[in-house]
């Protein structure tokens, strides 16, 4: 009976240190999970600057293509312009200096050329709200000419034309693209600007390339 007693007493010890000695179970992983950051949204698309009313302006860098036209040219610094189909456009501000131009066709027939840039000249005028003055443009006395590139543009002036409440001088500008193919434009400047507006846009006028 000893021998039975001190032998079960023996393997509940083992069993015993057995249950002490065995190693405790892992841990299961965390089933947390870390959420990926959204992904940004895309960038704004450019406007189009098609209309004066998307508010684009035109800084240094600037090239705006010219209505019906390979040609580009630099609207002024700080004005608002916009690339429409029948002109592109540039203004300093609802009355104040602005640009217009766009190419047109005149046709092959010299006695009907003048008339025909007389209307396009007036329908240019009125994408910029002026109102040009009842003299005709000389066309075939310039004031001045100038090479803008391989082209020769014509210059002239003409006294007494408004935009708004304000009235200034309107300056006319055109060059011989090709056969019945005329670039054509005007740039209105009130008479109290003192922004130096009649250099900027001739400066733009400079610009002209098919760049």
């Amino acid at each position: 009976m000893q021998l039975r007693t001190w032998t079960f007493l023996a393997i509940s010890a083992v069993a015993l240190c057995s249950a002490c000695s065995s190693t405790p179970p892992a841990e299961a992983p965390s089933q947390d999970t870390v959420e990926p950051e959204p992904e940004p949204p895309p960038p704004p698309k450019p406007k189009p600057c098609e209309a004066l009313d998307e508010k684009c302006e035109a800084d240094a860098d600037t090239r705006s293509k010219i209505a019906k036209s390979a040609l580009k040219f630099r609207p002024v610094k700080g004005w608002t312009y916009a690339q429409g189909t029948e002109a592109t456009v540039a203004q300093q501000g609802e009355s104040g200096a602005a640009v217009a131009v766009a190419e047109v066709e005149t046709g092959t027939d010299a006695k009907a050329e003048p008339t025909k840039r007389d209307e396009a000249l007036e329908a240019l005028a009125k994408q910029i709200g002026v109102t040009p003055p009842k003299k005709k443009v000389t066309w075939k006395k310039p004031l001045e000419e100038k090479s803008v590139g391989e082209m020769k543009i014509g210059l002239w002036q003409l006294e007494g034309a408004n935009r708004g409440d304000k009235k200034g001088p309107l300056l006319i500008f055109a060059g011989q693209v090709a056969d019945g193919k005329v670039l054509l434009g005007l740039g209105f400047v009130p008479e109290d600007d003192t922004s130096g507006a009649d250099a900027a846009i001739l400066e733009s006028i400079d610009s002209i390339s098919d760049k």
